[in-house]
């Protein structure tokens, strides 16, 4: 980082996420990047680089939660320009079935698919959860009154309230994914100073769009 020689041929900071990394691990790959002025990119998401030898954990709602849970805790602490999922194909994949069966999407699928659907454009903006076993990240654009809020539920269910929200911002979209649903839009919640009331339900990826 201090050889200016050396970076002349850097055009970008990237890093793996194997074994998930510690909150401090994480926050630094995204100073690094601050630092060097340069784009960021998780360029092998995954959580356990032997998974491949045991292909049956893959549709494990666990190991979908325990996925998605540090890409968020990705998003919010080093804030990527993006997350290349490793690998999507036979090996990794987040697909199931093949040969006498039909392919169907898998939890991880879905998961990929409810993180992916932040509007384009936003910027990475400051969130904290209050109560242990929440794992957040927030997406917004200001001048936009445009937002995403992602966030993993690792426990059991219970009410959350969401504050910080600009005024203008009076309606959200809510999508669920856990073990029997994939990306499903469960209706809205209303907007109001600021504040939106809404429930997370147990071991679950919830995501809030406007």
């Amino acid at each position: 980082m201090e050889n200016p020689e050396a970076l002349k041929y850097v055009g970008g900071v990237s890093f793996h996420s194997w074994h998930h990394g510690t909150d401090e691990q994480l926050t630094l790959w995204g100073n690094v990047a601050k630092k060097l002025n340069k784009p960021l990119f998780s360029a092998e998401g995954g959580t356990d680089p032997d998974a491949w030898n045991y292909p049956t954990i893959f549709e494990e709602p666990w190991f979908s939660l325990d996925e998605i849970n540090l890409y968020i805790r990705i998003c919010k602490l080093s804030q990527p320009a993006s997350i290349l999922h490793w690998q999507l194909t036979a090996d990794y994949s987040v697909i199931a079935g093949g040969g006498d069966e039909p392919l169907r999407p898998t939890q991880r699928f879905w998961n990929l698919k409810q993180l992916g659907f932040t509007p384009e454009g936003l910027f990475a903006m400051p969130v904290d959860c209050d109560k242990p076993g929440i794992i957040c990240a927030a997406f917004g654009d200001n001048s936009k009154n445009s937002f995403a809020i992602h966030m993993v539920n690792n426990g059991a269910a219970r009410p959350a309230t969401l504050t910080g929200l600009p005024a203008g911002v009076k309606e959200l979209s809510i999508y669920v994914t856990d073990g029997q649903r994939g990306m499903k839009q469960t209706g809205s919640i209303k907007v109001s100073n600021g504040e939106a009331k809404f429930n997370l339900e147990a071991g679950s990826f919830v995501s809030l769009i406007n």
